[in-house]
């Protein structure tokens, strides 16, 4: 015998469990992007020095940058010609305040690698030489040129 709590009673659970089977799922996607990126996080100057035109030898002198790049990119490192190069002769130059100039060369100007990452910096080494024959007969001054440094992924 049934009483009219107890239809009431197995009504709702059987409702219940109507709206128990009726439940669905999805699923979230979570996504993200790692760049390929590059930063050059310090450089040098490449310094000479005093150069003495009484023995006017060849001379060299190095700097060095340090970069990071993502984890496995591919890298290059590029130096331009600077600011005095002259285009006739095809050399990089160091201008004095007179518009004097003094040539020099760089070993390397562009590098190439695979980054890796950007807790393990990268240290490249530039190397630069002057030839004595090119300062022997130039007049007392500071020389400057800069060279502008490009870093691609």
């Amino acid at each position: 015998m049934n009483t009219p709590r107890k239809i009431l009673a197995t009504m709702i659970a059987i409702a219940f469990m109507n709206v128990a089977m009726a439940a669905d799922n999805a699923d979230v996607k979570v996504k993200a992007s790692v760049l390929n990126n590059c930063k050059i996080n310090s450089t040098n100057d490449i310094n000479f020095g005093a150069l003495d035109p009484a023995v006017a030898s060849d001379n060299t002198a190095s700097s060095s940058v340090i970069f990071t790049c993502t984890k496995n990119v591919d890298y290059v490192l590029n130096a331009d010609n600077g600011s005095h190069f002259d285009n006739a002769s095809g050399k990089r130059r160091m201008k004095g305040a007179d518009s004097n100039y003094l040539p020099y060369s760089l070993a390397q100007s562009s590098f190439t690698g695979q980054g890796m990452g950007f807790t393990n910096p990268i240290t490249v080494a530039l190397s630069a030489s002057v030839q004595g024959s090119d300062y022997r007969d130039l007049p007392a001054d500071n020389y400057l040129d800069t060279l502008h440094l490009t870093i691609t992924p």
